[in-house]
């Protein structure tokens, strides 16, 4: 079987023309080790949202507007000095349609929902409506007894608000028992550190079951054979800080990529 060289999340994975399909594949592999550890008593079950996408000239979906000189022809004494028009390429952003996937646990007798698991994806992070939206929609569960986890495998952009100071890390998840609100219990990974083992809350008296977040990336790796698709000889996008860059070109000097 295909393993990643790294020991927890791999920053390759980050890779915007791989996330997208980690994201997918990933919650799917979560539902899938959840819904045996919860039945009979509850089911879970993938949602898909349809996220608007800003796709600009930057991170930010900004317009480039290129610099423009106005200039009078001059009147020459004998004919005029015509100045050919060329075009100036630029870029209008656009819209497109994302498919988000999150996993939602409900009690199978009434369906009532009971904890949520978001993995956060670029669109979502990114400022703009996507995140304006996502935000919008983590504040109603964070208002009610709805269990809510975020799961956060992406070093770019602002992390989701919450009060309270982080050691510095890399990746985060956040496990907001519906029962302790306001207060939620945070994870920070550091790319060096295995992904944890996360306790998902159910109802009262129920215990919380545990979601192997580690094993899960580990599965969906090697179904998806992402080996096949990551370039180990070049650095990942977004680049490592300097210390991680050396530490990680030594992990895979010895890896079996190599």
């Amino acid at each position: 079987m295909a393993r990643s060289p790294f020991p927890g999340m791999d920053p390759y994975l980050e890779d915007p023309t791989i996330f997208p399909d980690l994201h997918e594949t990933l919650i799917g592999i979560i539902r899938e080790q959840l819904a045996p550890r919860l039945a009979p008593k509850y089911i879970a079950e993938l949602t898909t949202e349809l996220v608007i996408e800003e796709v600009g000239t930057d991170d930010q979906s900004l317009l480039a507007i290129p610099d423009v000189t106005v200039t009078q022809a001059k009147e020459a004494a004998v004919a005029y000095a015509v100045m050919p028009v060329e075009p100036v390429r630029v870029r209008v952003p656009m819209t497109i349609p994302m498919r988000v996937v999150s996993a939602y646990i409900r009690l199978r007798e009434n369906e009532k929902l009971v904890a949520v698991i978001e993995i956060v994806s670029p669109v979502n992070k990114r400022a703009g409506r996507g995140r304006e939206k996502y935000l919008k929609k983590r504040a109603t569960f964070l208002d009610s007894r709805i269990h809510f986890i975020e799961i956060d495998l992406l070093r770019k952009f602002a992390r989701m608000p919450f009060d309270g100071k982080l050691p510095r890390c890399d990746y985060l998840a956040v496990v907001c028992d519906g029962y302790q609100r306001p207060n939620c219990d945070a994870y920070p990974i550091t790319l060096r550190q295995r992904l944890p083992v996360l306790p998902i809350p159910l109802l009262k008296p129920d215990p919380s079951v545990p979601l192997d977040l580690q094993d899960a990336l580990n599965t969906a790796y090697e179904r998806a054979r992402y080996d096949l698709r990551i370039d180990y000889f070049k650095p990942p996008n977004p680049p490592l800080m300097s210390e991680d860059d050396e530490w990680a070109a030594t992990l895979l000097k010895h890896s079996a990529v190599q």
